[in-house]
Order: structure tokens, then C-alpha cells, then sequence
């Protein structure tokens, strides 16, 4: 996915770090600052991406509604989007509402605290369904997981393969040096695992 990003330059903070994730998650982003060279033709370098993207994603806030050139932006990503299908997602900045075309289009929320949950979204990375969908398998497969402090959750011991009932927490303290260790043993076989907490 190639995605093209809209905005006004008083919010280039917010979407710089949005757009950052965006790409360190896998996205092919265009975002002004990181593809223009001085001496380029804004207008022409902003023209041919928006013609071969296959993405825009319109940051709205305050400062994009009276951009003239995030309408510019938006005017020719719906013409895209009605020729060709281009997909449009509307990037909420603030509590800006969104123009009249964008209100039918899903949405997602970037704030000052949180833009990692848009950047998931859009990515396609619901961790949330993910971990739902292992409970529900554990559930339906009746697999016993266990938790164990310092060394994670277990379903059986990775060496021998007994069930979580044959599994025990263990912890130890080395007061020497004020260190803590905890982690899982195996009753069966006497494997374990953890380290330092």
C-alpha cells in the first residue's frame, strides 16, 4: 500500500510521528518533507503522487478545514476515489468535525496520547480481535494455559510436553545483591525457565 498523507504544516508534528509508525510497520508512505527536494515543483511532486497512490489519508484538524491545500487534496482524491476506487481514510487531529464527503468513510482518532491504535488499525494489526481469538481457541480446544511470573504463559512444558498441573512458579532472591529471580520449573523432567524480575 502506497499511502499519500494530507495536512496542514501547523499539525506536521503529530503527523510526522503518525507517519513514521506508519512506515516502520510497513507502509509505503508520501509525506511532503520526505520526498521533496529544494528547486521541486510542489504542485507537480504533489500531482503525480496523488496519481499513483493507491491511498490518501486526509489528517483533519482545525488547521487542514481552512487549508486550501488539503481541499486542493481532498477535491482530487474523491475524484480518484470515484474513477478509480482509491481508498480515503479520514485521520482525525482534533474534534474538527469531518467535511460532509468524509463523514460516510471509517475514521480513526490520532491524539496527543495515542496515535499507535490508528496506526494499528490502518495497518491491519488488531491485537485485540488476535487475543480473542486465542482465548476462543483455547476455550473450544480446552487448553489449559498457565501464567507464570518471570517466564511467561505456558499450555505444557516445551521440553517433555507435561500439562500446566505438572508446571510450578519457583522464585529465589540473592540478597547479596538485592536481586529477584523468578520463573517455571517442570515436575516431570526438571526443565525451567525465567531470570531476574
Amino acid at each position: 500500500m502506497r499511502a499519500f498523507v494530507s495536512h496542514n504544516h501547523k499539525d506536521k508534528p503529530a503527523v510526522r510521528s503518525f507517519a513514521t509508525k506508519l512506515r516502520l510497520g510497513g507502509m509505503d508512505i508520501w509525506l511532503d518533507e520526505w520526498e521533496l527536494s529544494p528547486g521541486d515543483s510542489i504542485p507537480g511532486k504533489v500531482g503525480v503522487a496523488l496519481d499513483t497512490v493507491d491511498t490518501v489519508l486526509v489528517c483533519w484538524s482545525e488547521h487542514a478545514s481552512t487549508s486550501e491545500w488539503v481541499k486542493s487534496e481532498l477535491e482530487t482524491a474523491i475524484i480518484r476515489r470515484l474513477e478509480d476506487g482509491l481508498r480515503i481514510i479520514p485521520v482525525c487531529l482534533d474534534d474538527t468535525p469531518l467535511p460532509a464527503l468524509l463523514r460516510p468513510l471509517y475514521w480513526v482518532s490520532v491524539t496527543e496520547d495515542d496515535d499507535q491504535t490508528a496506526v494499528n488499525k490502518i495497518l491491519g494489526v488488531d491485537t485485540t480481535g488476535f487475543l480473542q481469538g486465542v482465548q476462543r481457541l483455547l476455550d473450544e480446544a480446552t487448553i489449559e494455559a498457565v501464567s507464570f511470573h518471570g517466564a511467561g504463559v505456558y499450555v505444557i512444558c516445551p521440553n517433555c510436553g507435561a500439562p500446566p498441573a505438572k508446571l510450578e512458579q519457583w522464585g529465589a532472591t540473592d540478597y547479596d545483591r538485592g536481586d529477584h529471580y523468578a520463573g517455571v520449573r517442570c515436575t516431570e523432567c526438571r526443565w525451567e525457565e525465567g531470570g531476574e524480575v
